[in-house]
């Protein structure tokens, strides 16, 4: 292989980013470019189509996997390499299922570095030539986000709470771009959750849709104090017709190309645009709160989904004791609605009182039950984090798996 290879480094850690730099420049490689996980790393692959792309894989993990991904997918002809800290076996093998074409284990010297990227890229290419078909120049790459859709068979179970915190949640924790849609058109709460006064809605922007007209998305968007984008909804009186669905996914679709992950609140009543929603998730939260009747309406809709094929491995039970009194404990609803519970929410007390405030309870009260347990949910839908140590009730095999 000759000298001068273009080099794109994809790594979180600027420090880091800094040595492999150096490193790379006096083995007379050409970084073209630097990136962090998730879009920012699949839009510059895209453009700049360089022969290496180095990615620094540490925590969290499911970002950095999703990453090797998308870059692939991104520019087809690129060697796709790790370099990491991590030295165990299971490691290496999640890399490589996501497109690796070489693991460096670091720290590494100069003359080791060189030597994978040389074998890699030879390997890669021998395989382009044979049976790999690149994305042509000037097609747009796949979507890379993940969208987490929150959903209910009914109103008042604690989607919304949950879907805001959430959101605030991962953006503070990964530094990722994150984004809350309010797809309850004319009467959802994540702007009054948020204490968000919009001048522009969702539901402007689907009547611009309506008409034919292909509206910029980014304009109806308000950033939160938090840093999160919310696509908030608008309180209106009257009749008005649910969201088109084929627009809903449209809409998550083109905000996935540019967020790292896409929170989407959904109305309470399933109908078609919460269909078209799970459709394009990455992974879908089914609330539900512990009183009989909200878990017989999770039976139904849980067994409306498998009777239309969607895969159980993205579907995730939450159970959100909203009180204290419940008495049906989670095993008694794991086994009525036939699906293991994968998260639960505590009672607090300071929930309806942040919601009222307009300020989410992961802000407000930081320390409190519901924000910690919602601090531990982000740390594990994002990778950054054993599943045991998170104290969840499933794994997380399957969490980040796309379905389209």
């Amino acid at each position: 292989m000759g000298r001068n290879q273009q080099v794109l480094i994809v790594d979180s850690d600027v420090d880091h980013r800094a040595q492999v730099k150096q490193t790379l420049g006096t083995l007379e490689y050409a970084v073209v470019g630097e990136a962090t996980y998730g879009i920012e790393a699949s839009r510059l692959a895209g453009e700049l189509r360089p022969e290496i792309v180095l990615v620094h894989v540490e925590e969290p993990l499911a970002l950095a996997f999703r990453t090797l991904e998308v870059v692939q997918a991104a520019s087809p002809r690129s060697t796709v390499v790790v370099i990491s800290q991590r030295d165990d076996a299971a490691t290496a093998h999640k890399a490589m299922l996501a497109g690796a074409r070489g693991y460096i284990v670091s720290p590494a010297s100069p003359n080791r570095i060189d030597q994978v990227l040389r074998a890699a890229r030879t390997r890669h290419a021998d395989a382009v030539d044979r049976i790999m078909n690149p994305v042509p120049e000037g097609e747009a790459a796949p979507t890379a986000g993940f969208v987490v859709t929150v959903f209910g068979p009914k109103g008042g179970v604690g989607k919304t709470t949950l879907a805001t915190n959430l959101g605030i949640t991962l953006a503070r924790r990964t530094r990722a771009r994150v984004v809350v849609v309010d797809t309850d058109a004319y009467f959802g709460d994540v702007a009054l959750t948020m204490g968000i006064q919009p001048e522009r809605t969702i539901a402007d922007l689907l009547a611009q849709v309506e008409l034919g007209q292909r509206p910029d998305v980014k304009s109806y968007l308000v950033q939160h104090p938090s840093g999160v984008w919310v696509l908030p909804a608008r309180h209106a009186g009257g009749v008005h017709a649910p969201p088109d669905a084929d627009a809903i996914a449209g809409l998550i679709r083109s905000l996935a190309t540019t967020f790292d992950f896409v929170i989407v609140d959904t109305p309470g009543a399933f109908g078609p645009s919460v269909a078209a929603a799970l459709d394009e998730s990455t992974t879908a939260l089914l609330v539900t709160s512990a009183d009989m009747a909200s878990v017989k309406d999770a039976r139904i809709a849980l067994d409306s989904l498998r009777e239309e094929g969607f895969e159980d491995d993205r579907l995730k039970l939450v159970v959100n004791h909203a009180t204290n009194a419940n008495s049906i404990t989670d095993e008694d609803i794991a086994r009525t609605v036939r699906c293991d519970v994968f998260w639960t929410i505590p009672h607090d007390r300071e929930v309806p009182l942040s919601t009222q405030r307009g300020e989410p309870l992961v802000i407000a009260s930081p320390r409190a039950q519901m924000a910690r347990r919602v601090e531990a949910l982000a740390a594990l839908l994002s990778g950054s984090t054993e599943p045991d140590e998170a104290d969840n009730r499933s794994v997380l095999g399957g969490l980040f798996r796309r379905g389209r």
